[in-house]
């Protein structure tokens, strides 16, 4: 949409193409993080349309918040507390029945 046409709308018209973009512009995103996007393409003219309508609204002196995504769709996405790394073990020794016998300094030479 150019901006002569979002020029065109009123504004309660403007808020709501905001909030029905910001909503194509996460479907898209999942869409292409799962490969099965038809247009990647749409993804960068949606933003660009939406920065485009925020920038119009705050032209007009229209109290802008960023749009966010619906809290149902946002509930899917929220990110979990970080986990934490597991505790590394050391393993139980076990005793033998042969006992070892201690290298001489003769047998470490051959080693090396």
């Amino acid at each position: 949409m150019k901006a002569a046409e979002w020029r065109d709308l009123s504004e309660d018209e403007m808020r709501q193409k905001v909030r029905e973009l910001s909503e194509e512009v996460f479907n898209l995103r999942f869409q292409l993080s799962m490969g099965v996007a038809k247009n990647p393409s749409r993804l960068g003219q949606a933003r660009r349309d939406v920065a485009r309508a925020l920038t119009i609204l705050r032209e007009q002196g229209a109290r802008v918040e960023v749009p966010t995504v619906p809290a149902a769709i946002a509930t899917v996405t929220e990110p979990q507390a970080p986990k934490k790394a597991p505790v590394k073990r050391r393993a139980a020794k076990t005793r033998t029945t042969k006992s070892r016998a201690k290298t001489t300094p003769a047998k470490k030479a051959k080693r090396a």
